[in-house]
């Protein structure tokens, strides 16, 4: 299977004998075509009647609901996350509704929070239903409307609950793009999705499936150019932290053929995570442990996901037991908990590191194999031990730099997974002003490791 191209013949299932059935046509006589084409004629009318009685076709502009109020201690996905049944037909990015959220920690003073639901597509261009939130700076747009940041978010799991948006992701607290203030105070828009599966009831998120991500990030912020009042540039830049990072990465790599419409003036990635086949062939490996939780969920999205994966080409029954209890329904932290006391090597078929279509998509799934038109800014932290240094300089080395990336990629001294996105706040946002500015992209490929070094 080439990169990133899914066996979509099962929709055609019911093309090829409807194509059939009007060749046949050619041998009827010439009265018989025309008495034909009069009960089609009259068919076509009254379908056309009864359809338009009950239309799937997007309303002329998105809802708003009535603003609600932040509530810390609301277990429950309220109803704005619930889509239109049938969802109506629309493009991708297209927003479907919005609301505004007050009372949430973090927030700029002045800013405007709102959650918005949205449609984007899956892997099989199915047009499905994403939420996600939308920051718009307190103070007035620049003449050519707020430039967008579109961020993807961090590992928070792959249940509905754990969707930032909800700003309480199980127990764990309000999780905003860090160091918010920064950015919304320099004037920038952000646009957050939650990724597809969080948020919506029922569904799940296909975790660290590069297509999947990259699509919502991009939708997100044609969404959010959609909202009533609010004048938004088609000027984005996107960005992304560890699982994030990913993502971004990915919506990079994506944007020219996804979302040509959108004005991308560049791709920032801190601690991305790459190297997907690499974890696959350290997975089962005991200094791994703590990575178990991200192989678990990864690899039962996936199989939720891919129709030729089944779970028990993966699993062990008891992987089985804990995916079909967990994964699902509980976020990164509890999920963990779970884990605790049980190996990945009791959960993981040992089989699964060399089973073809599972190598084959973790191939799929490394950044990296397409070119990106844009300029990038890769950071990394020294002290990392959740994406160590070694994957991100591999990803940068071995893929991005020899396929002729502008990749400007910065060891930050001693900075953690976690630390990353404070320590490099203020280069980041140079960076990005420096795109908005139209100035050339600095890049280090060629120098020693393709990297620099920032204390």
């Amino acid at each position: 299977m080439s990169k990133r191209t899914f066996d979509l013949t099962h929709n055609d299932n019911n093309v090829a004998p409807n194509r059939r059935k009007l060749g046949a046509l050619t041998h009827f006589n010439g009265f018989n075509l025309a008495i034909l084409a009069l009960v089609i004629s009259v068919f076509l009318s009254s379908c056309s009647s009864s359809n338009n009685s009950s239309s799937t076709t997007q309303p002329s502009g998105p809802v708003k609901f009535t603003t609600t109020s932040y509530d810390p201690s609301s277990t429950s996905i309220p109803s704005f996350y619930s889509p239109p049944s049938p969802l109506p037909t629309a493009q991708p990015g297209t927003l479907i509704r919005y609301e505004e959220v007050t009372g949430v920690p973090g927030v700029p003073s002045g800013a405007t929070l709102y959650r918005i639901l949205y449609h984007s597509r899956s892997i099989y261009n199915v047009d499905i239903a994403e939420s996600g939130y939308v920051v718009v700076p307190g103070t007035s747009a620049p003449k050519g409307g707020y430039p967008v940041i579109t961020w993807a978010h961090g590992t928070t799991g792959a249940a509905p609950i754990c969707a930032p948006s909800l700003f309480e992701t199980d127990g764990a607290g309000t999780y905003l793009i860090p160091q918010i203030s920064k950015f919304v105070g320099a004037g920038f828009l952000i646009a957050a999705t939650d990724y597809e599966g969080l948020g919506i009831p029922g569904g799940i998120h296909p975790y660290l499936l590069g297509e999947s991500e990259g699509r919502a990030v991009l939708d997100a912020a044609k969404a959010a150019m959609q909202l009533p009042n609010t004048k938004v540039s088609n000027k984005v830049i996107i960005y992304g932290h560890s699982q994030g990072g990913h993502a971004a990465l990915f919506a990079g790599e994506l944007a020219p053929t996804y979302a040509s419409d959108l004005n991308v003036l560049g791709v920032v990635a801190a601690a991305p995570a790459t190297g997907i086949t690499t974890i696959l062939a350290v997975a089962l490996s005991p200094q791994f442990e703590s990575a178990k939780g991200f192989i678990v969920t990864a690899a039962w999205t996936w199989g939720k996901t891919y129709k030729n994966l089944p779970e028990t080409d993966m699993f062990t029954p008891l992987g089985i037991s804990i995916g079909n209890k967990y994964v699902d329904s509980v976020c990164t932290d509890t999920l963990d908990k779970i884990m605790q006391n049980d190996p990945t090597s009791s959960i993981l078929m040992a089989s699964a590191q060399s089973n073809p279509t599972v190598v084959t998509y973790a191939k799929e799934n490394n950044p990296g194999q397409v070119k990106t038109d844009f300029p990038m800014l890769v950071v990394q932290g020294t002290s990392d031990n959740t994406v160590p240094p070694i994957l991100t300089d591999g990803y940068v080395t071995q893929s991005a730099c020899p396929i002729g990336d502008t990749i400007d990629y910065l060891h930050f001294t001693g900075a953690t997974h976690g630390t990353i996105v404070n320590v490099a706040a203020p280069t980041i946002l140079s960076w990005m002003q420096a795109r908005l500015a139209g100035a050339t992209a600095p890049t280090t490929c060629g120098q020693t490791g393709d990297v620099s070094t920032s204390s």
